[in-house]
C-alpha cells in the first residue's frame, strides 16, 4: 500500500492554510454564542440509530453510517446535529429555565456523493433556540444567520425564505396524512416536482392540492409584500394557511428591524428534514450555488423524544462557509519570533531565549538545523515570521542576540531580557 492514497473518498487531509479558514470560522461563530447568549454544548459522535428514524428525513436516513457496536447495538455516526442537540436538551436541561439557548460545532457524516462542497465528513455549527414560539426567536436566528456572513467579510448573499407551516397547512386542509406530507415535502425540496404530484394524484383531493402547491411554487420574489400578497390570494379560502402566512410576514419584519440582509421569498420551498414546522431558509452566496447555512422552526421533534417544547435554529455549514470566504480574511500565522543557533555554543541561549517568550506568550520557533542565515532567513519569510533572533559564536561570548526585524531589515544587539520586553506586546495572553 506504499504510495497509494489511503484517505477514503469523501474524506479530507486538511491543510494549514483550509485549517486557517476553518478556525476562523469557528471563532466568529463562538463570538456569536457569547454575543448573543448561547451556551455551548458538545454531543457524541456515535448515537443510537432510532434517534435518526424519527424524523431525519428520507434522504438522510438512507445516507447514514450505520453499524453495529460489539454489544450489538445498531448505531450510526451522526448526519445531523440537530436531532443530537434536541436528545441532550430534552435528557439533561428539562429543569433549566426557558427559553434555553444551545450552541454548538460538531462534525457530522453522511454517505453522499461526493462534489464540490459536499463531503462524507463534514462540520457544522449551529444556534438552536428551545422554549419559545415567539416570532422574535425566529428572527433572531436569522439575524445570526446574517451577522455571521458579515464577520466573515461575505457581502454577497441572499436568504431564500419560506414557511413549512403554510404548505402543511395547505395540504392538511385537503386531507393529506402528515407521512405523505412529509414525502411529498421532500421531494419538493428536491425539485422532483412531478413525483410529488403523482403522489398527490393518487389521493381523493390531491389535485386541488397540486394546484395550491404549484401556484405557490411559482411565488418566487425580493419583495416580501408582492409575495405575500400573491401568496395571500393563493391561500385566502384556507385560514390556516393564511395564518401561518401571516408569522411569516412577522418574523421579516422583525428580521429588517435588525438590519437582516436581502431576503428572496419563495413560498414553494422546503426542506428534506421532516421536522420543520414553520418557517425555513437557506443563505446562498452569489457564483456558490449550494446553501452555506440553513434552518428553522421544528416546534414537534422535541415533543417524540418526551417533552413537548417548541423551537428554532439553523445550522451554519463550516466547510461551504470556507469555500465563500476571501483567502485575505484569513489571518496569516501570527508567529513573532524564531530563534536560530548557529553554533552548539548557542543552544543553551536559545533554548533560554524561546522558553521566556513562550512563557510570556509570544508565538516562537526555534531552528533546529544549522543552516546558513540566509536559508534560515528564508525560512522566516515564508512562515511569516516578524523577528529573528541570531545567536552566533559572537553572541554567545556577549551573552546576547542579533534581534532582525523582517519588515524593515534592521538589526540589533539585544539581551535576552530586552528582546523580551520588546515582544511582550505581541503576546498572545493579551487576546
Amino acid at each position: 500500500m506504499r504510495g497509494e492514497n489511503l484517505t477514503l473518498r469523501g474524506m479530507r487531509n486538511l491543510l494549514p492554510d483550509e485549517k486557517a479558514k476553518l478556525n476562523k470560522i469557528e471563532s466568529e461563530i463562538r463570538r456569536l454564542f457569547k454575543i448573543y447568549g448561547f451556551q455551548e454544548v458538545e454531543t457524541p459522535t456515535i448515537e443510537p440509530l432510532e434517534l435518526f428514524e424519527l424524523k431525519s428525513g428520507e434522504e438522510i436516513r438512507h445516507r447514514m453510517y450505520r453499524f453495529k457496536d460489539l454489544g450489538g447495538r445498531e448505531v450510526v455516526l451522526r448526519p445531523e446535529a440537530t436531532a443530537s442537540i434536541v436528545k441532550l436538551v430534552v435528557q439533561e436541561l428539562r429543569s433549566a429555565p426557558l427559553p434555553i439557548k444551545i450552541g454548538y460545532v460538531l462534525n457530522a457524516f453522511r454517505y453522499d456523493e461526493p462534489q464540490y462542497g459536499r463531503y462524507r465528513e463534514f462540520k457544522q455549527g449551529g444556534f438552536e433556540i428551545f422554549g419559545s414560539k415567539s416570532p422574535l426567536a425566529d428572527a433572531e436566528i436569522l439575524e445570526i444567520s446574517s451577522r455571521l456572513m458579515e464577520s466573515l467579510g461575505i457581502k454577497d448573499y441572499y436568504i431564500k425564505i419560506g414557511h413549512e407551516g403554510v404548505l402543511r397547512a395547505a395540504l392538511t386542509h385537503f386531507n393529506i396524512e402528515e407521512s405523505v406530507q412529509d414525502r411529498v415535502l421532500g421531494l419538493i425540496d428536491k425539485e422532483r416536482l412531478t413525483e410529488a404530484f403523482e403522489i398527490l394524484s393518487s389521493l381523493q383531493k390531491g389535485r386541488d392540492a397540486i394546484n395550491i402547491i404549484r401556484s405557490l411554487w411559482e411565488i418566487k420574489s425580493r419583495d416580501p409584500d408582492e409575495a405575500f400578497r400573491r401568496a395571500g390570494e393563493v391561500l385566502k379560502e384556507i385560514p390556516e394557511a393564511v395564518d401561518q402566512l401571516e408569522n411569516l410576514r412577522e418574523i421579516i419584519d422583525l428580521a429588517k428591524a435588525s438590519k437582516v440582509g436581502e431576503f428572496l421569498v419563495d413560498m414553494g420551498f422546503a426542506r428534506g428534514l421532516d421536522y420543520y414546522t414553520g418557517m425555513i431558509f437557506e443563505v446562498y452566496v452569489k457564483n456558490l450555488k449550494i446553501a452555506v447555512n440553513g434552518g428553522g422552526r421544528y416546534d414537534k421533534l422535541a415533543g417524540l423524544l418526551g417533552w413537548d417544547v417548541p423551537a428554532v435554529g439553523c445550522a451554519p455549514g463550516i466547510d461551504r462557509l470556507s469555500l465563500a470566504m476571501d483567502e485575505k480574511t484569513v489571518p496569516r500565522d501570527d508567529l513573532v519570533c524564531m530563534v536560530v543557533s548557529m553554533v552548539k555554543e548557542g543552544d543553551i541561549l536559545a533554548a533560554k531565549l524561546a522558553g521566556t517568550l513562550r512563557m510570556r506568550g509570544v508565538p516562537t520557533l526555534v531552528d533546529y538545523t544549522r543552516r546558513d542565515v540566509s536559508k534560515a532567513l528564508s525560512y522566516a519569510s515564508k512562515r511569516n515570521v516578524k523577528y529573528v533572533a541570531l545567536i552566533g559564536g559572537r553572541e554567545v561570548e556577549a551573552n546576547n542576540v542579533a534581534l532582525k526585524n523582517m519588515e524593515t531589515g534592521s538589526q540589533e544587539e539585544l539581551g535576552i531580557e530586552q528582546v523580551v520586553e520588546k515582544l511582550s506586546s505581541y503576546s498572545l495572553q493579551k487576546t
